[in-house]
């Protein structure tokens, strides 16, 4: 009779301390699953960072390709008009996309430090 009792009260214990861990574990998912979003969107926005970055080596590239071919001393007003204005519409993108680069960055940071204290 007392074993019996021993053994109902043990088997309800674990059983209690089960469905608390389950518990515990639930609400780490649930927190997981929030911080892969957040992974996600900052991995979203580095995406877009680092393509408009690759367009705007592209745009040089090729500008140094066209001021190669050209003469040297026509070169510099060329240079001069692409550059200027693939840098202003690279810096606009940027500046609407992230806000400017202090911001950016500064963003990103803090997006990051933020998902690394959860």
């Amino acid at each position: 009779m007392i074993f019996s009792s021993v053994l109902t009260i043990l088997t309800d214990s674990l059983v209690a301390l089960t469905l608390i861990y389950c518990i515990v574990l639930e609400r780490r998912i649930r927190a997981f699953r929030r911080q892969e979003q957040s992974f996600r969107s900052l991995i979203s926005d580095v995406s877009e960072s680092t393509r408009l970055a690759q367009g705007a080596v592209s745009s040089l590239r090729h500008l140094m390709d066209e001021i190669s071919k050209a003469n040297i001393s026509s070169a510099k007003p060329i240079f001069s008009e692409h550059l200027h204005s693939d840098l202003r519409v690279e810096r606009e993108e940027l500046t609407r996309r992230f806000g400017g680069t202090d911001n950016a960055i500064g963003s990103l940071a803090a997006r990051v430090a933020a998902l690394r204290k959860r």
